[in-house]
């Protein structure tokens, strides 16, 4: 048996903000009794019945910032768990072996390839052999966040497993990859606050569009009434003050004391985007503001400004700042 744990903590930038911790933690085993005390140690309470232990393996390498994690799993024995997810969307992706859901009187199987949600709050029965997956585990206010952001309504209820189509699987897919890549890289831009909140809001949004769920099948709601220049003001003047936080648009719209619906289509007609626009237009501004006044000598380089302010990927960061300001990023910072 063996056991590696890894905290690593992001190094410090001038940055005020709270940093956040990338942690690591390695586990492996051959001894079935010890396996079950680690998976319900991590993902909670549950009855397992294994079947023969011959030649059993059992490893597990999982990488966490902030609540949010991803899995590798290796579990070669023929086991059937009796669960219940609570608080968390936990989404496997099977790399190896058979693996199954059973929910409300049906049962998903999953071959290679496949990807499935467990939903959360609800009993469910697992079966698997030889079984290799990643399992990537999110808040679930993540989720309620990005249907407050776009529907103004924070009740949803995942109704499937299963991606609604074919394209969608690939989309969620390809979402996860781009997530996965930025959790595990080496000084990992989610230890930003900023970009760990920015990351939730989209993997939220993506399982609402990628998972059949109550919003698809949601009844017409009225116009979002109207917001005032004064309240558009106030939004602004709390947007200014709090860029550098991960705050959200429900956050914005609290601080103005209107709905998030109203806000925004005053902000459209004031402003010509949305407040979560204006807010990617002021941490813009706040990044080339960093560029101009850093000293390059001191070790400052653009993709740890451009982190600082929200934006993970340096060459989108790149290519919107050359847009806004006619020249590269790296330019600004050395002259």
């Amino acid at each position: 048996m063996r056991s590696i744990h890894h905290p690593v903590e992001a190094v410090m930038t001038d940055n005020p903000e709270q940093r956040l911790r990338v942690e690591h933690f390695e586990f492996g085993t051959s001894d079935p009794a010890t396996a079950e005390c680690v998976t319900k140690e991590m993902y909670g309470e549950c009855r397992q019945s294994p079947g023969s232990a011959e030649g059993f393996t059992f490893s597990f390498r999982r990488t966490n910032a902030g609540g949010m994690s991803l899995d590798h799993l290796v579990h070669t024995m023929d086991t059937r768990a009796d669960f219940t997810v609570h608080g968390k969307l936990m989404f496997v992706f099977v790399t190896g072996g058979i693996f199954s859901i059973a929910s409300d009187g049906q049962e998903t199987r999953l071959r290679i390839g496949d990807t499935a949600l467990y939903p959360a709050e609800v009993p469910i029965r697992l079966g698997w052999d030889r079984l290799r997956a990643e399992i990537l585990c999110v808040p679930e206010e993540a989720v309620d966040r990005a249907v407050a952001e776009h529907d103004g309504d924070s009740e949803v209820r995942f109704l499937g497993t299963r991606p609604v189509s074919p394209e969608m699987d690939r989309f969620w897919r390809s979402t996860v990859g781009f997530v996965s890549h930025q959790l595990e890289t080496p000084d990992s831009p989610l230890c930003s606050p900023l970009v760990r909140a920015q990351t939730l809001s989209l993997l939220g949004a993506a399982a609402v569009r990628a998972f059949p769920n109550t919003t698809m099948t949601a009844d017409y709601r009225p116009g979002p009434g109207q917001a005032s220049s004064a309240a558009v003001r106030q939004a602004v003047d709390f947007i200014d003050a709090h860029a550098d936080q991960p705050i959200t648009p429900d956050d914005i719209a609290a601080a103005a004391a209107t709905t998030l619906e109203a806000l925004e289509a005053a902000f459209t007609r004031h402003h010509g985007t949305s407040p979560l626009g204006y807010l990617r237009r002021v941490r813009l501004e706040r990044a080339h503001r960093d560029l101009q006044s850093t000293d390059p000598t001191t070790g400052a380089t653009v993709p740890h400004i451009a982190t600082r302010w929200g934006f993970p990927q340096s060459g989108a960061f790149a290519a919107r700042y050359h847009d806004v300001y006619g020249r590269p990023p790296g330019h600004t910072l050395h002259t």
